[in-house]
């Protein structure tokens, strides 16, 4: 059952990502250096505010491969998971994570507990630059957040994307609508409800719109 939510998660984003609403770009070709107030576990440690613990990491190049049955690549979500000590949210933190920087460059600065991070939330913000610019025009930049906490035995998580688009929000919504979207309405905002289980709500900015995306996974 874990498996098949985090494949439900994976063709979620996935079919999200094909209209540019939570993943569009991918890893990173130059590398950015830790953050001072983080490092690996070789270095010297700074002092980190209680019950909390950040760290900022660039994702590591990597070649496109064709799509495979294989183990994912390890991302800078795995890394935090794994220096967090977290085990049992790993698995959802690390697909939300590839779901949201899907294509992506980005950078990602996550939180845990630093003295019982499997037993706590973990959270990362995420920057974001569309890696497709054919038009040679400014980066269209973006910005998103995974959280995930154990819930007994299992976990539950949530990503949240904010993509800018140039298109007006009616030209956005009949993309969605190609997903099958169901149109509704928050207060004077319309919403796609996709049959993924994703929520897209579309925010009018002059001729452009910004579209905030939403996503829960458990596993």
């Amino acid at each position: 059952m874990r498996t098949l939510t985090l494949i439900f998660a994976a063709v979620a984003v996935a079919a999200l990502s094909a209209v540019g609403v939570v993943g569009y770009a991918q890893t990173a070709t130059q590398p950015v250096p830790l953050q001072p107030q983080a490092a690996p576990a070789t270095a010297k440690k700074p002092a980190a505010k209680p019950h909390q613990k950040s760290q900022a990491q660039q994702a590591p190049a990597a070649a496109a491969q064709p799509q495979q049955a294989a183990q994912p690549q390890p991302t800078v979500f795995d890394d935090h998971a794994r220096q967090g000590n977290i085990v049992t949210c790993a698995n959802v933190f690390g697909t939300l994570g590839r779901g949201l920087a899907t294509n992506s460059n980005y950078t990602a600065q996550s939180q845990w507990d630093p003295k019982a991070g499997n037993s706590h939330s973990v959270q990362s913000l995420v920057a974001l630059t569309p890696n497709d610019n054919p038009q040679n025009t400014a980066p269209q930049r973006a910005a998103g957040i995974v959280f995930a906490a154990p819930i007994g035995s299992s976990c539950e998580g949530n990503l949240v994307r904010v993509t800018p688009r140039a298109e007006s929000c009616p030209t956005v919504a009949a993309e969605l609508a190609r997903l099958n979207g169901q149109n509704s309405a928050l207060g004077d905002l319309a919403t796609i409800a996709l049959p993924n289980g994703a929520q897209v709500m579309l925010i009018p900015f002059g001729n452009a719109c910004v579209a905030v995306t939403a996503l829960r996974v458990a596993g």
